[in-house]
């Protein structure tokens, strides 16, 4: 009686051990879960403020440097299209240090670490009405090898800027929002992206631009375009 007993009870002791490692193991069970779910919600607010500061910090610098040259010439530094824009801005600008003549494929300017191989180049002329983009094949010494011959003449003290193109656009079929610098492949900025769309007012020089995320979170932005206003 003693030894069948003690059998029953050790079975009783394993049926309430476990129980209790199954509650154990399920309550373990969901406090991953909620980890998990806490710590992908958290990255995923951290790449949606990444984003916003992004998409704000390129529209800022929207036609930087570039507002004298806007006062002579229609040049489009910000395009909008379905599900995408363009911003383009200026990094830097130096003056021809002597006169540069058509057909030719060098300028000489002081050195800057702006001028690299392959940016775009904005060279202009307000008094003789004239302007156009090159793209750098090198630069040493002061001297920048063009990629394509001057198609006009240009004074000494003609401005010659440095410029910077930064694109978005929005892919429905990945749910991916990506970016791109100048000439290189676009890069992903932010995921599970529903919806995205930018409105150009050009009346205002303003920006609307709105995120959906998961179909459920929506981030609005309204942003003015101060570098595109004409004093």
């Amino acid at each position: 009686m003693i030894k069948g007993f003690g059998i029953l009870e050790m079975l009783i002791s394993l049926s309430l051990g476990l129980g209790m490692l199954t509650v154990i193991i399920a309550h373990a069970s969901e406090n991953g879960r909620l980890a998990r779910k806490i710590t992908s919600n958290q990255e995923r607010l951290e790449a949606i403020f990444h984003t916003v500061d992004t998409i704000k910090s390129d529209l800022n610098k929207c036609g930087m440097r570039l507002q004298e040259a806007g006062k002579s010439f229609a040049m489009p530094w910000f395009e909008s299209s379905p599900g995408g824009f363009k911003v383009t801005y200026g990094l830097a600008d130096e003056a021809l240090l002597e006169n540069a003549l058509q057909g030719q494929q060098t300028l000489k300017i002081d050195n800057n670490d702006f001028f690299n191989k392959d940016k775009i180049v904005l060279i202009y002329d307000r008094p003789g009405q004239v302007w156009e983009f090159n793209e750098i094949s090198d630069f040493y010494g002061g001297v920048v090898a063009l990629k394509n011959p001057l198609q006009h003449d240009f004074p000494r003290n003609s401005p010659v800027l440095a410029l910077k193109k930064v694109e978005y656009k929005f892919y429905p079929a990945q749910r991916v929002l990506k970016r791109k610098n100048d000439k290189g492949n676009f890069q992903p900025l932010l995921e599970e992206v529903t919806d995205f769309y930018v409105t150009f007012f050009p009346d205002a020089n303003s920006v609307l631009y709105r995120i959906e995320v998961n179909k459920k979170e929506q981030i609005r932005g309204y942003i003015f375009l101060l570098n595109l206003v004409q004093p």
